[in-house]
């Protein structure tokens, strides 16, 4: 069989004549791997019945019925372009006998969808299906194929089936709406993960205690300092010659007020960090809320404000 005999209609013609010799050449070698894309891809730069015949006889002996059946069709569709009458009727010939032959061996499968819901979408094998195929018996080349449905609001399904020759197999799909308990799960497994700032936050607090820490210690030592050079006497207090008692006595006083308020503001802060920490992983829903922990210091004082939505 050669292409079909048609005027030119673009310039791709050359180059799809050019692909249909070399699969033919390839074909006739026994090479059908290597020839029958050629078939195809020439069929997509200049669709011509020679060619589609060629292609059909090509996923005929790959087992590829249906395929072979719609090549079949394709002859048909673009014999009207061949001039010769005579070459003509006998392509069309040789495409409805191939069509008569492979119609009883032909598989075929029909997907319904019970009470489809708006915005349903059904796949075959991850290809959309055209809605004018659903509920159809629709050939479909033998071996095992997947079904999927999906719609908004609904749980999405996925069936397999096997298609074998002759016969006919439907798919029923009834898609089921999401329920209230799925969908808050969901929603909470979603929000499960820990803010950045909660261990921000925590960090941050652990540093301020373990400073306020420092602070104590010190202040522990300019204690320790003023008792070991001084002491209390009728009218005030003696200290040994050469020794700075206004200074240790200040380092005492600024260690105390450290530790006050680094300590108090890093241990809200912990907190908060810790009750974020817990709530998000009790996976409990909340309103959106936007939460702001300002630290502050006061002589001898300080602490954590917390303003924020709950």
């Amino acid at each position: 069989m050669g292409p079909a005999v048609a005027a030119p209609a673009s310039g791709d013609k050359a180059a799809a004549e050019a692909l249909f010799k070399e699969g033919r050449a390839r074909v006739e070698a026994g090479d059908d791997a290597g020839g029958c894309p050629k078939f195809v891809e020439s069929m997509a730069l200049y669709p011509s019945t020679g060619t589609a015949l060629n292609l059909a006889k090509c996923h005929e002996r790959a087992g590829k019925l249906a395929s072979a059946w719609a090549a079949y069709q394709a002859a048909i569709e673009h014999n009207d372009e061949t001039r010769d009458a005579r070459r003509r009727k006998g392509l069309e010939a040789l495409a409805r006998e191939g069509i008569a032959a492979l119609e009883p061996r032909l598989p075929r499968l029909r997907v319904v969808v019970e009470v489809a819901p708006a915005g349903v979408a059904i796949t075959r094998d991850g290809q959309p299906v055209p809605d004018r195929e659903l509920g159809e018996a629709v050939p479909i080349d033998p071996g095992q194929h997947e079904i999927g449905a999906s719609a908004p609001g609904h749980q999405p399904l996925r069936r397999s089936v096997e298609l074998v020759e002759g016969k006919t197999e439907t798919v029923t799909l009834k898609l089921a709406l999401v329920r209230v308990e799925e969908a808050d799960a969901k929603g909470r497994k979603k929000g499960d993960k820990v803010p950045a700032w909660a261990w921000a936050t925590g960090g941050v607090g652990l540093g301020l205690m373990g400073a306020s820490v420092y602070f104590l210690v010190d202040n522990r030592a300019a204690i320790a300092d003023l008792k070991a050079h001084c002491q209390d006497v009728p009218g005030g207090t003696y200290c040994d010659p050469g020794y700075d008692f206004a200074a240790d006595n200040a380092r005492k006083n600024r260690d105390l007020g450290l530790f006050i308020g680094l300590g108090t503001v890093g241990l809200a802060a912990v907190t908060v960090a810790i009750v974020e920490i817990a709530r998000t992983k009790a996976g409990k829903r909340r309103a959106p809320r936007r939460t702001t922990a300002t630290p502050w210091l006061a002589p001898g004082a300080g602490g954590l404000g917390v303003v924020g939505r709950f």
